[in-house]
């Protein structure tokens, strides 16, 4: 009887707790649906494909308020059509600041544009700065952000495989200035780890950005500058993915340059247009050698119903460089919010 009891009781704790907790679900269902042709540039022309897929951003999840100084949040995406984690994290509000532990968003989120090619590419990897969601401890004081984050053992050595070794964290910090018009922000990244007990292989990068609104008319625009940028997490637009090479016995650093631009224009409630334009460069320091490639879209976002929207896209994709491929692309993005 005394067992019955005491599981009663904690039963009953369990459901206090339980409902003490506001939670707030959401969820986005989002298609794909694109006509897209690669051409080899100076070279062969390819076909015409069509496909269509759920997003891998499509997602469903909650926003939890246990207190007024503890939050928390769950999110759930369809990557290869399994749930995988885009968001897991609890928050502490101490007075001062916030601690936040978890998987979300890092300070490296320096991007504005709605390119919806691509599962939501937002012009990734030509001219933004973003390492998406990882894993981290963050502190937050008002706008200033620092997280510390896993190391990125990330660099080119072909097929060859070498010993590694990390003694710190990735860094990732940024500072952003909100106003009514808008924000602007800056962002930067450190991360480092060690080669075949010889060489230290360094990422670091900083990242601009400024999206401002002038009624319904907005701009946006970002710059990014680094070396090594894929040991941030941030893969560049070229063939080389701002990657470092190392050839069993040296290390040629990847410099990558390159910026965002677009406009926005609500004409109606119901109907926003976006052109954006991206670019990146990618050098490697020793060798010389250097990859361009850059992309552009023109957009129409029409909501149908509340939370019903379609978004028609076309665009391109232009890896500059003979024997690389330009794409051309057309379609819509379908997404209903609920």
């Amino acid at each position: 009887m005394k067992k019955i009891i005491v599981a009663v009781a904690a039963l009953a704790l369990m459901a206090s707790s339980a409902y003490a907790a506001e939670w707030n679900f959401y969820g986005s269902a989002r298609v794909s649906t694109f006509w897209s042709e690669a051409d080899e540039i100076n070279g062969d022309d390819g076909d015409w494909q069509y496909s269509e897929a759920l997003q891998s951003n499509a997602r469903i999840g909650a926003n939890v308020k246990v207190s007024d100084e503890l939050t928390a949040r769950f999110e759930y995406g369809a990557k290869d059509d399994s749930a995988n984690i885009r968001h897991l994290y609890g928050e502490w509000d101490f007075g001062s600041g916030s601690l936040l532990i978890g998987k979300t968003v890092t300070p490296i989120e320096v991007t504005y544009s709605s390119q919806v090619y691509g599962d939501d590419a937002t012009l990734g990897g030509y001219g933004d700065f973003d390492n998406s969601r990882h894993a981290q401890i963050k502190l937050t004081f008002g706008g200033f952000q620092i997280a510390f984050i896993d190391t990125q053992e990330s660099y080119d050595a072909g097929t060859t495989t070498h010993d590694t070794q990390s003694l710190i964290p990735m860094i990732a910090m940024a500072y952003t200035a909100a106003f009514d018009m808008g924000e602007v922000k800056v962002a930067g990244g450190y991360n480092t780890f060690e080669i075949n007990d010889d060489e230290d292989i360094d990422s670091y990068g900083i990242g601009l950005g400024a999206n401002l609104n002038f009624g319904a008319l907005g701009v946006f625009g970002t710059f990014v500058w680094g070396e090594n940028l894929d040991g941030l997490a941030y893969t560049t637009g070229t063939d080389f993915e701002g990657k470092a090479d190392y050839n069993g016995t040296d290390v040629d650093d990847c410099e990558s340059i390159g910026g965002t631009i677009g406009v926005n224009f609500a004409v109606s409630e119901m109907l926003t247009l976006e052109a954006g334009y991206g670019y990146i460069h990618d050098e490697m320091d020793d060798s010389g050698d250097s990859d361009i490639a850059q992309t552009y879209y023109l957009q129409a976002a029409i909501t149908l119903a509340p939370g019903v929207t379609v978004t028609p896209e076309v665009g391109m994709i232009d890896e500059r460089e003979t024997g690389q491929d330009e794409t051309i692309y057309f379609g819509a993005k379908w997404q209903i919010v609920f």
